[in-house]
């Protein structure tokens, strides 16, 4: 089955929550509070990797996303960073690997008349309600299965 997955609000807009929604005929979502992303930001920062906090995060994000939804076989996720595919579908690879069944994962400008766009417009102006809330300790864990993020220390 075939999922869309958008994003409204930018990982790097840390004075702004993010949302992030995967759907088609069911959906869902995932926020991340803007003191959240400030906290990551801040251990990036503090380790020398002020550059990979948002490809991090986003790749994060997503695979937490993913995991939820592990049903979907083919997932298209919405050009949110120019030129960063190649290096955030492998980062999110290697946040999924230790699963069984990994979806094909792929990057295309899906617009603004899709489901998952609306829907994460609207959990982001807070018209509708997140069903998932990620937490920093999530995020962190995520991001620690990757070589990078095996490095970053937290205090």
């Amino acid at each position: 089955m075939k999922i869309q997955i958008d994003q409204s609000g930018k990982i790097e807009q840390t004075n702004k929550a993010t949302v992030l929604c995967l759907s088609n005929k069911t959906w869902d979502t995932v926020f991340i509070k803007a003191r959240t992303k400030r906290q990551i930001q801040e251990i990036f920062r503090r380790n020398g990797q002020t550059k990979n906090f948002v490809i991090f995060t986003f790749s994060a994000c997503l695979s937490l996303l993913i995991k939820r939804n592990l049903k979907h076989n083919q997932i298209f996720i919405d050009k949110e960073y120019y030129g960063k595919d190649a290096i955030i579908k492998e980062i999110l690879l290697e946040m999924l690997k230790q699963n069984k069944q990994i979806p094909e994962i792929h990057f295309a400008n899906i617009g603004r008349q899709v489901k998952a766009h609306t829907r994460a417009y609207l959990t982001f102006t807070k018209k509708q309600k997140y069903k998932c809330l990620l937490s920093l300790k999530e995020i962190l864990t995520a991001i620690k299965k990757t070589e990078v993020g095996k490095r970053l220390k937290e205090a």
